[in-house]
């Protein structure tokens, strides 16, 4: 089948990652790439937002055409959207792919997110683990990473002051997430050995919304004059060319995880645009990071914090051609996580 246009129904707005790396970016790739017409369309009680929505369903419900192919992405929710949606997947299941990155069934209303891989014909999930979930109520399931959008910021040289750099969503601070959200992770692996290090470095930290969480980190270092900390605020995240202009001013990226199964089944996004930028990588072995970190050669596996500040020492004393080395290593590679390659995959698979 050749794909004439795709209705992408996401659970969020441009503001939403998932919605932009595995939707809006994808489709405007499959317009350039493919000449793949696309609609999107979210939650919205706007009046046009509304009025597109109803004429999309009306399409996909009784016009469907040969061609023509329905993603739904991450919906969880019990609200009038959803509810709908599931009606027109049980209605019109023909062509239609339920896609998802993230192991939202731990965090959310699971039976709204299994009923949607069952009733798809095609489940993309972004990480093995999750296509081990997919394949209990699925028997067609592809894994697909998320890719990274193209851009021209890569790292060129080491900085005379070693640069450590973290880029995420720190957390919700609810206790429901505690469990496996990043600022456990930062908390319980990074932050305590940064302070064991008796050298001069920069701390950046991409991705601290609440106020009170930066007063605590702030609070947490502040005896520390060998760490020049920097937490910048109000970031626009879907100023995307910005982000990586910043991560590329790092020396090291860093992905400290604790062990648990919605970890397990993440994407490994925040080494890929590490990565992408030509900046080596610490990770621990959780999930696909262990996909993507190959020790030594564009980074290192950090099985736990002491492993951790071992590596940062290291990088610390290398010498820049050591340095040039990892960078050399990982630029050629970038185009395995690509957006382009990310949409051939995808075209190949749902044209079969």
């Amino acid at each position: 089948m050749k794909i004439k246009h795709i209705y992408f129904f996401s659970s969020y707005n441009q503001n939403g990652i998932s919605s932009r790396y595995r939707g809006i970016y994808v489709l405007d790739e499959l317009y350039k790439k493919y000449g793949i017409t696309s609609t999107f369309l979210f939650p919205s009680y706007k009046l046009k937002a509304v009025i597109n929505f109803v004429l999309a369903y009306l399409k996909v419900l009784l016009f469907f055409q040969k061609g023509q192919v329905v993603i739904y992405q991450k919906l969880y929710t019990n609200g009038i959207y959803t509810n709908l949606l599931k009606l027109l997947v049980k209605l019109r299941p023909k062509d239609s792919i339920y896609d998802t990155d993230d192991a939202d069934y731990l965090r959310y209303y699971d039976k709204n997110i299994f009923y949607f891989m069952t009733k798809c014909e095609k489940c993309v999930v972004g990480s093995n683990a999750l296509k081990e979930v997919a394949k209990k109520y699925s028997n067609n399931v592809l894994m697909l990473s998320s890719p990274v959008i193209q851009h021209q910021e890569i790292k060129m040289t080491k900085n005379e002051t070693l640069h450590i750099g973290w880029v995420g969503d720190y957390g919700l601070n609810n206790s429901y997430t505690a469990p496996y959200s990043h600022k456990v992770s930062l908390n319980e692996i990074l932050f305590p050995i940064l302070k064991e290090l008796n050298f001069k470095f920069k701390f950046t930290i991409l991705g601290i919304k609440s106020p009170v969480d930066k007063l605590e980190i702030e609070s947490f270092f502040s005896s520390h004059n060998n760490i020049l900390l920097d937490i910048p605020e109000n970031i626009n995240w879907v100023d995307e060319l910005s982000i990586y202009k910043r991560i590329s001013a790092f020396d090291i990226g860093v992905s400290p995880m604790v062990s648990h199964e919605f970890n397990d089944a993440k994407s490994a996004f925040k080494i890929k645009q590490y990565l992408s930028c030509g900046i080596p990588v610490l990770a621990s072995p959780v999930g696909e990071n262990l996909n993507f970190v190959k020790n030594g050669t564009n980074g290192f596996i950090c099985k736990n914090s002491i492993e951790f500040k071992e590596r940062i020492v290291q990088f610390n004393k290398m010498t820049n051609q050591e340095y040039d080395q990892f960078r050399e290593n990982i630029v050629p590679n970038i185009g395995a996580f690509s957006m382009s390659m990310y949409c051939d995959h995808l075209v190949a698979e749902i044209s079969k």
